[in-house]
């Protein structure tokens, strides 16, 4: 051992290497977009929104392929994380063509066409 050695107890050593191991794993796990999801606002402009976009990018397959029971008791948090994965949830789902912005108002409006509180494209 030598002269500046600190001799701190296994317990305590233990800890802080644990310690240290989550902030890292914590700062990757930030630096790879795994952030706090945005507030989703369901406001009646952000469905109307929501629904324009839907009239305009996927009336092409769900025109034929009814929306409103495959969301039917979704939340906005569950619309907007399935929307951010379509290909993974569904392998006939193209990738979400929109903007952040988009995708917050896609998932208000189909959380509103779940619980039937809009109309359908």
């Amino acid at each position: 051992m030598g002269l500046y050695t600190l001799v701190v107890p296994r317990r305590l050593r233990n800890g802080l290497l644990a310690a240290a191991a989550l902030l890292v794993a914590g700062g990757v796990a930030w630096d790879a977009g795994l952030r706090p999801p945005p507030r989703l606002e369901p406001t009646a402009q952000a469905i109307a929104r929501g629904r324009a976009f839907v009239r305009g990018h996927c009336l092409h397959c769900h025109a034929t392929i009814a929306l409103a029971p495959r969301v039917a008791g979704w939340t906005s948090r569950r619309a907007y994380d399935v929307v951010g994965r379509l290909p993974a949830t569904n392998a006939a789902m193209p990738p979400f063509p929109g903007s952040e912005d988009d995708r917050r108002d896609v998932a208000s409006y189909l959380a509103a066409l779940g619980a039937g509180a809009a109309e359908a494209p």
